[in-house]
């Protein structure tokens, strides 16, 4: 699952690693998968370079609490800026090895004395751009390939995004690592939110390609006989979130709830208490509440396509997110207590076999 390298080609033999920079600035606990990522493979990477004396500098704009205040270099500048300006620092004060883990333009125009590696989460701006807010698809189209050519190590965060990598750009001949993401959330018992007593749960920006529109439309098959039953959505507004809210039938308005962006207390109570997670995303590059699900005891009914079937494996229901009569079919299977008991057993074991951990010490094994 972890630790694949998709290449014969490796590289060439080095020193051994005695610093490396990160750029620190998504990595926090608000934002999306990708924030996420930043944030606890940096924590994991911080504490397994801690066991081989290596000495890190995270490149941040302001300071970031998560992590120790002697570690973090702060650069000036926006947007495009900013990279200029960390090149500028790296150029006179160069590390071993540089990571982004969040944003291709620094490995894009670093230069070639700097080692980099890059983190590939997704190619939504290269194969569903329609589904994506027209400046990030503009600024990875623009500094992907250029970043691929000149830096060390690719990092894939599932096999998926690999092979949608190989097959948009065949001629590449770089290492790839897959350093899938974890969790490390667990059940919880608490009760401080105010929730309806049965609710199917959706969690993701809302955007286009998280397809919440496929969760209502089953939803509006399941309503009139589970007159109990709610659907609640959490997740920050995102590119076009006013279509995702139109959508909502008028007839269920009352029962289909949106949150916004929660804190990680209160989604693992949404997922302990939910009766299951419904993700009938188009295209997820890897999907990191599947796994928050699982490790909460949630089940989950989820979309056959892209990176969803290798993260769940066998511990979830899989169904093509454009058969509405299937998926709500598959929803209503799922809310049977013995297969949920089934399903809630196999994601708790299926969400056990990913570490951040883990991925670290491939990340430093490849460095």
């Amino acid at each position: 699952m972890q630790g694949k390298v998709f290449a014969i080609y490796q590289i060439e033999p080095l020193m051994a690693i005695k610093s490396i920079g990160i750029d620190i600035r998504d990595a926090h606990e608000k934002g999306a998968g990708k924030s996420r990522y930043a944030l606890e493979i940096t924590r994991a990477l911080l504490a397994e370079g801690e066991l081989k004396n290596v000495h890190f500098v995270l490149f941040t704009k302001r300071p970031n609490p998560h992590f120790p205040s002697g570690l973090q270099v702060l650069i000036s500048g926006r947007g495009p800026f900013w990279h200029l300006n960390l090149r500028r620092y790296l150029q006179s004060r160069p590390v071993d090895f540089f990571l982004a883990p969040t944003s291709f333009i620094y490995p894009a125009i670093a230069p070639s004395s700097q080692k980099t590696a890059l983190v590939v989460h997704d190619l939504i701006a290269f194969l569903y751009s329609k589904t994506h807010a027209w400046f990030p698809t503009w600024v990875e189209r623009l500094t992907l390939s250029r970043a691929l050519k000149k830096t060390r190590l690719i990092i894939c965060v599932s096999r998926h995004t690999a092979h949608d990598l190989a097959t948009l750009f065949p001629t590449l001949k770089k290492p790839v690592l897959i350093a899938s993401p974890a969790t490390n959330l667990r059940p919880t018992k608490s009760q401080k939110l105010d929730l309806p007593s049965r609710f199917l749960l959706g969690v993701g920006t809302l955007s286009p390609r998280k397809n919440f529109q496929a969760l209502f439309a089953a939803f509006s098959r399941l309503a009139p006989k589970h007159k109990d039953l709610h659907v609640i959505i959490a997740g920050a507004k995102g590119w076009k979130t006013a279509r995702i809210l139109r959508a909502v039938p008028s007839a269920l308005r009352s029962r289909i709830h949106f949150l916004g962006y929660v804190s990680e207390p209160q989604l693992c109570e949404l997922y302990s208490r939910a009766a299951m997670l419904v993700c009938p995303s188009v295209y997820e590059g890897f999907g990191i509440p599947l796994l928050e699900a699982m490790a909460c005891s949630c089940p989950v009914v989820a979309s056959n396509r892209t990176s969803i079937p290798e993260v769940v494996g066998d511990a979830a229901l899989l169904v093509d997110p454009s058969n509405t009569p299937a998926f709500a079919d598959a929803i209503e299977f799922m809310l049977g207590p013995k297969v949920r008991a089934t399903y809630v057993h196999r994601g708790l074991k299926r969400a056990q076999s990913f570490s951040w951990e883990e991925s670290a010490k491939h990340i430093l094994a490849e460095f």
